[in-house]
């Protein structure tokens, strides 16, 4: 894969919704790696502040953070709207926002349980797409990071499951709608191990390896509207065979 002597992606613009978490730090490092301009925003500057301490010195000036919500359509368009101002021009998104949750049956949720979990989540990523597909490069990007459970239904998390169904269905819609004009795709993870969770199979995933599919599929046109599942490491390899190829 590519590395900073071959910058692939030197002059890209790359903005990652929900770059400060457990994931997107492996993605935000490896998007770095490859030489794009990359952006976090986060409504918490603390988070932010922890993001570029574990990222490090190496990658600080490609970095920016900016303090910023993108939980309703108002604001991600604002929040689209200003960065296209100040950089010109975004060529790839890669959207990790939202995370794990489990402990009730479906016939036990409460319906703050259900706003949070599924609607809350949803409208980030419904606001995130409306705003950042149509203010992308020709070819750029955009990918939806997902779990297994989008597929898979998990016990005590089905509002997950449903959640993750939805951000799916949400992709396809875009692709039909869209018809090649921009590629969008969505990565469906299994269990990555990461900071929070350094151990775990052999065959899981990292957090920085998330981060190098993300920039495989963004450097190859060919993989547009797709499911890329990565349950293992031998999905990856799989994946990155075609970027290679």
């Amino acid at each position: 894969m590519s590395t900073t002597t071959t910058a692939p992606l030197n002059g890209k613009v790359v903005v990652i919704p929900g770059g400060t978490g457990n994931v997107g730090e492996g993605i935000v490092r490896a998007f770095l790696t490859a030489g794009a301009t990359v952006v976090v925003p986060s409504r918490s500057g603390a988070r932010l502040d922890e993001l570029v301490k574990l990222i490090g010195p190496e990658h600080a000036g490609n970095l920016k953070t900016i303090v910023a919500g993108y939980g309703t359509f108002d604001d991600t368009d604002v929040l689209a709207t200003k960065l296209v101002e100040e950089l010109g021009h975004i060529d790839h998104v890669v959207s990790a926002v939202g995370g794990w949750w489990m402990g009730k049956a479906l016939w036990q949720i409460s319906e703050e349980d259900w706003q949070k979990v599924f609607v809350d989540v949803a409208t980030t990523h419904m606001a995130l797409a409306r705003s950042f597909v149509p203010r992308l490069t020709e070819d750029g990007s955009y990918t939806t990071i997902a779990g297994f459970s989008a597929q898979k239904p998990y016990p005590a998390a089905g509002i997950v499951s449903i959640q993750g169904a939805a951000q799916l269905m949400m992709r396809e819609a875009f692709s039909a709608e869209l018809k090649g004009q921009r590629r969008i795709n969505d990565l469906v993870l299994g269990p990555v191990i990461n900071r929070s969770r350094p151990g775990g199979d052999p065959n899981w995933l990292t957090a920085d390896q998330v981060g190098e599919a993300a920039v495989g599929v963004a450097l190859t046109a060919s993989i547009a509207d797709e499911h890329v599942v990565l349950d293992t490491v031998e999905d990856l390899k799989k994946t990155l065979a075609r970027v290679t190829s």
